[in-house]
């Protein structure tokens, strides 16, 4: 008996071990499938995903976790893509999706505020940082005054320069503000994670001003 139960609890031990592998794998095997979808879609189509309404439940997000991955990810619709946010000195070129659910959260960058347009005011994204930093936002603290941030509804492409970064409490949502941007003079991006984990109640911005503007090849 005690022999059974041991093999069991290394067998869990196990199991626990690979399960964070096991995570990544799937987050990355979704972020390259949403990778070929918005290889395909259309900027018409797009605009039609952009007009639809976002869901904004911050209260209901959730670390990744294996259940949540699990769960979550089957409810990710391809509509929900708006664009494709690339951060080169990172390696970070991941979708943009409309809403800040936890399925988004685990496909790529999601939109922080109803009605947010790129290149206009304060267009925030949130991101999951992974401690693989290969994926989602995973290595967004290490990004560095000046570095570029592109985005694009694949009708323009919007050019973004870190000027700034910040850690400020979780509930500041004044972050979202385009009061920021007016503040600054000119269209801003906000990129948000989580600083180290979301149990330390403070979130980490990127924060990046509007320098270009041209069309998406």
């Amino acid at each position: 008996m005690r022999k059974f139960i041991s093999t069991i609890i290394i067998i869990i031990g196990v199991i626990l071990l690979f399960i964070p592998h096991i995570n990544n794998l799937i987050i990355q095997h979704n972020i390259n499938n949403t990778r070929n979808v918005l290889k395909e879609i259309t900027s018409e189509e797009i605009i039609k995903n952009k007009n639809t309404e976002g869901i904004y439940d911050y209260d209901s997000i959730r670390d990744i976790e294996i259940n949540t991955v699990l769960w979550e990810i089957k409810d990710f619709d391809n509509k929900n893509i708006i664009g494709q946010i690339a951060i080169p000195d990172l390696g970070i070129d991941i979708p943009i999706l409309k809403g800040t659910t936890n399925s988004n959260l685990l496909i790529g960058a999601t939109t922080m505020v109803e009605g947010q347009e790129m290149g206009e005011g304060n267009y925030p994204l949130a991101g999951h940082l992974m401690k693989n930093k290969s994926l989602l936002f995973g290595s967004l603290m290490d990004i560095e005054i000046g570095a570029l941030v592109k985005i694009s509804d694949k009708n323009m492409i919007y050019e973004y320069k870190i000027y700034d970064t910040v850690v400020v409490p979780d509930e500041a949502l004044n972050m979202l503000d385009n009061s920021k941007a007016e503040k600054r003079g000119r269209p801003i991006i906000s990129l948000m994670t989580c600083y180290y984990s979301s149990k330390t109640g403070k979130r980490f911005f990127a924060l990046g001003e509007l320098v270009d503007t041209y069309t998406y090849p």
